[in-house]
């Protein structure tokens, strides 16, 4: 039957290139260029299948994020000599409740790092300052919340909560900032007392030592910073979730954990231009 279907295979294309007034030396080329033309036409979208599967495995539902995180795992391993200690604290699954990862902040680095050490795909809260506007299709990919330390904040804790809620894991820096000087904690600005209060999900905490220290956020991404990510507890709710105590407990904790003293010196307000700027950008407004 193969030998059957080749032959009327082979005799529908001669009696084509009969019909189109080919001669016998061009039938050769173009049955080569016809066969040609359907390996591409199988392969190209083969292999786009395959680009999206591979996208999407690394990283669930956001297949360009999954290959900016196949890339990144080598470069933090090879250029930046991140090292990761307390992988064991990082659920293997998120249930229902979802998930919360609370962590220190040292350098512009940290939510991609955090991001590629942890398997699970994490939405983070972001301060609008650091949204950089040529980077806008990239926040809208990582769909960041914006924080922008006014009465709009209110809107986006809603959104946080309810994407826990929601099953998902959500990423916050509670100190509102990257700290400076570097290894002092600041105290948590009260987002994490609300978010907790109202969710029931289990709390990942860390610790993120930045090693060398950048002039900027920015500039940790160009230089090799040997720094140490160290998971130190999984918080689990209780029976009526998270008590209005939890922050201060996980804030104890770091103290604990890290060693570093407490900076009570305010932070700078945002610049009110750049964070307009900043939230048109994202929003495609611009």
């Amino acid at each position: 039957m193969d030998g059957s279907f080749a032959a009327l295979t082979r005799s529908a294309l001669l009696s084509a290139f009969d019909a189109g007034g080919m001669t016998a030396a061009e039938i050769g080329p173009a049955t080569t260029a016809f066969m040609l033309l359907g390996v591409l036409v199988v392969l190209i979208p083969a292999l786009m299948l395959g680009v999206y599967g591979l996208g999407n495995w690394f990283y669930r539902g956001q297949p360009i994020i999954g290959w900016m995180r196949i890339f990144t795992i080598p470069y933090l391993r090879y250029f930046q000599c991140v090292r990761v200690e307390g992988r064991t604290y990082i659920p293997r699954t998120i249930g229902p409740e979802g998930l919360i990862v609370v962590s220190t902040h040292g350098a512009g680095l940290d939510p991609i790092a955090l991001t590629a050490t942890i398997a699970h795909p994490i939405r983070w809260l972001m301060s609008v300052e650091m949204m950089a506007p040529h980077l806008g299709w990239m926040w809208r990919r990582m769909q960041v919340i914006p924080i922008a330390f006014d009465a709009r904040d209110a809107t986006a804790l809603k959104t946080a909560i309810a994407h826990i809620n929601s099953g998902q894991a959500l990423g916050i820096f509670p100190e509102g900032g990257i700290e400076r000087p570097s290894r002092m904690l600041r105290p948590f600005a009260g987002g994490l007392r609300l978010i907790l209060t109202r969710t029931k999900a289990p709390v990942l905490v860390a610790m993120i030592d930045p090693g060398r220290q950048a002039s900027s956020a920015w500039g940790s991404y160009f230089m090799r910073t040997r720094a140490t990510i160290r998971f130190v507890a999984l918080v689990q709710p209780g029976v009526e979730g998270h008590s209005r105590g939890t922050s201060d407990a996980i804030f104890a904790l770091l103290q604990k954990e890290t060693g570093w003293p407490t900076n009570f010196e305010p932070m700078d307000p945002p610049d009110p231009e750049t964070v307009e700027t900043n939230l048109r950008a994202y929003s495609r407004q611009e």
